[in-house]
């Protein structure tokens, strides 16, 4: 096998093991987002299931209709914010010493009840988001996975292997297959006078196959030797 087969095969390895990697926490944000839902939409619909039944049925829908119609539209509201990136603790100040004073009064004295608005609104908000928020951030992380093609992959080979000596950087042809090789992190950038030159770290030269010292051929040596060496 030639170097550049084995550093492609070397490669497709890395590449795929980084993938195994990726989809391993995209399961495990998946999971918890799916698993954090359930918790806090069950929590809404068991919410909406017993306010209706105080309420007496409102809207003309039974109670379970009900819950399940406040949960849907708190579900699609927190999903598309989610979508959206919405920061509900943007530009919310931290509690002054009275707001804290008075919360601190209300939790020891039975009866009073003090909370800031903005806060518990945000807090709220924090909680809903969070489920949507890490099933989408999962998917978001399977999207930008590694696509590592054979075509590609032979010329990440090659431009490793060339990178053995500082490169250019004007002289990578596919920077799709830099790109590859910085996300594996074997190679780094690095400024050389006005330009910047390709670089290996140590992972990546530890990925390049070694050189094979050549001990010159002696008349008297055995025919083995000579086998092995061509």
């Amino acid at each position: 096998m030639s170097n550049t087969r084995q550093l492609a095969a070397r490669l497709q390895d890395a590449a795929d093991r980084h993938n195994r990697e990726v989809k391993l926490e995209v399961w495990g944000k998946v999971l918890l987002g799916v698993g954090f839902s359930f918790l806090v939409f069950g929590f809404v619909f068991w919410f909406g299931w017993v306010a209706a039944w105080i309420l007496g049925h409102p809207l003309d829908l039974e109670a379970w209709q009900f819950g399940a119609l406040v949960t849907g539209l708190f579900f699609i509201v927190a999903t598309w914010s989610a979508w959206q990136r919405v920061d509900p603790l943007s530009g919310l100040q931290p509690l002054s010493d009275g707001q804290r004073l008075l919360t601190l009064i209300s939790q020891a004295t039975p009866g009073l009840i003090y909370f800031s608005p903005r806060h518990a609104s945000a807090g709220a908000a924090v909680v809903l988001l969070g489920g949507p928020l890490n099933v989408l951030e999962g998917l978001g992380i399977w999207v930008c996975r590694l696509r590592a093609d054979p075509v590609l992959i032979e010329e990440a080979a090659r431009l490793l292997a060339a990178c053995r000596e500082p490169y250019p950087v004007e002289e990578v042809r596919e920077p799709a297959a830099a790109l590859l090789l910085l996300r594996l992190k074997l190679i780094k950038a690095a400024p050389s006078g006005e330009s910047a030159v390709v670089l290996l770290t140590e992972k990546g030269e530890k990925m390049l196959p070694r050189k094979k010292a050549h001990r010159r051929k002696e008349p008297n040596d055995p025919r083995e030797f000579h086998e092995n060496e061509e």
